[in-house]
């Protein structure tokens, strides 16, 4: 027999020799049948961060309102003064009365020679027409003769107003040229000067350049007497109160115009945004964290 000759194989012996490796195979993967590791997700989170994170977000939408318009209203305030905020005035009815305030024409006032001053909590009036710009509330009110005709001479505590018969002013009077700091009360004397008092009493008859010493008792001193209902009924229009918008303002930014309880609100809105701030430092610190371990894992 050669090398190269094969010996006829039985076909029952390779049968069996099939049936034996199949055998085999089964006992081999019936060994190898262990449960497969299992791989952590690396999107996995702890059940509080997931929490927190969507309460953030609740809490977050309540409070996104405020936030806007405290943000809003705080850049605007910062500016109030570019705007002109802080010297304009509304006249709204409904928000006079939600400040409680309204509308009362003063009843007493200062009469010179057939003229009528009288003062509002925001106009200072000489025969019904506004004097611009306002002058601080009135102490007396005299009649003075000048070189270019008839005027009128208004006291405050600080200074003398002059102005003329049509409310314009003319010049104003202040110490060192008013021989006292404080003045109590002005008047006329009887050649026709004015006089000021705070302790001592000084006359001058040259509108004010010059002054000197008057006895008290010489003196006919301005005094508030009541208004004519004429009078009264024509200024009650700039007896309407106003509020300032810049005033407005700051009231709602703090919630003060509604009350304690808009403050309260204000308040709580605070302590809720600075609550945001750190549980969202905490979750953005929490992934972090996540998504480096993950990374290793790898």
């Amino acid at each position: 027999m050669s090398a190269q000759t094969r010996p006829p194989v039985d076909p029952a012996q390779a049968e069996g020799a099939a049936v034996a490796d199949t055998a085999a195979s089964v006992s081999v993967a019936a060994h190898d049948s262990r449960p497969a590791k299992a791989i952590p997700r690396p999107n996995a989170r702890p059940a509080f961060t997931a929490q927190l994170r969507k309460w953030h977000q609740r809490f977050g939408l309540a409070a996104s309102l405020f936030l806007i318009w405290l943000g809003s209203s705080g850049a605007i305030l910062s500016r109030s003064d570019q705007f002109g905020f802080d010297a304009m005035r509304v006249r709204w009815d409904w928000l006079t009365a939600w400040y409680g305030l309204s509308a009362e024409a003063p009843r007493m006032g200062f009469e010179a020679q057939g003229h009528w001053m009288a003062a509002t909590r925001e106009s200072t009036l000489l025969d019904a027409r506004v004097v611009e710009p306002r002058i601080p509330p009135p102490i007396g009110f005299v009649p003075l003769a000048g070189v270019t005709g008839r005027q009128l001479v208004i006291g405050t505590s600080e200074s003398l107003v002059i102005v003329g018969e049509d409310g314009v002013r003319v010049d104003e009077l202040r110490a060192p040229i008013l021989p006292v700091a404080l003045l109590r009360r002005i008047g006329t004397t009887a050649d026709g000067g004015i006089a000021v008092q705070d302790f001592d009493a000084f006359e001058s008859r040259d509108g004010g350049n010059t002054w000197v010493a008057v006895l008290p008792q010489s003196v006919k001193w301005s005094q508030p007497a009541p208004l004519p209902g004429a009078q009264r009924k024509a200024i009650e229009q700039f007896a309407k109160p106003s509020v300032l918008v810049e005033q407005v303002l700051i009231d709602l930014h703090s919630g003060r115009l509604f009350g304690p309880i808009g403050a309260w609100i204000i308040t709580l809105v605070g302590v809720l945004a600075l609550g945001l701030s750190i549980s969202g430092v905490w979750s953005w610190w929490r992934i972090r964290q996540s998504r480096q371990r993950a990374v290793k894992r790898r």
